[in-house]
């Protein structure tokens, strides 16, 4: 029996991506470099919310005057120089070949974008709900409010 299988669309690069029911945990990004790059974007999002505070200009002023303390001096250096012909490295031309080849087109049937394993061509669009046990009431039932 294949497993069942869900397809959604990246959060970030909104490419389509099957994820079978083993590996699903309530993914929204095809991979790691999309999740990695959507953390670092709230992270920095976070920060700058933050230095617009009251307390994170105050942080940053003493934080400042810590700092010019120990060096005695300030100074602006400008930025390094950027290497002539800069190119893409191979895993970016990669990555971009995979995100291309849609899992929905194999010919040999759908896989897991994770695990590779086979899916059932019948694809979910939303989470599996898993039951959580309901709690089971002692037979004497609760205690009268008030005790």
């Amino acid at each position: 029996m294949e497993n069942t299988a869900r397809l959604f669309n990246c959060a970030r690069c909104r490419c389509q991506v099957v994820i079978c029911s083993r590996c699903d945990r309530g993914n929204i990004y095809c991979g790691r470099g999309c999740s990695y790059s959507a953390r670092r974007e709230s992270q920095r999002a976070a920060g700058r919310r933050y230095q617009r505070s009251r307390q994170g200009r105050f942080t940053h002023a003493a934080r400042q005057r810590r700092y010019r303390a120990r060096r005695q001096e300030v100074t602006h250096q400008g930025s390094a120089a950027l290497p002539p012909n800069a190119s893409l490295d191979p895993e970016s031309r990669a990555s971009h070949r995979q995100h291309l080849s849609s899992p929905v087109t194999h010919a040999q049937g759908l896989r897991c974008h994770f695990c590779h394993r086979p899916c059932s061509p019948f694809l979910r669009r939303d989470f599996l709900h898993r039951c959580t046990p309901r709690l089971i009431q002692p037979p004497w039932g609760r205690p009268p409010p008030g005790r």
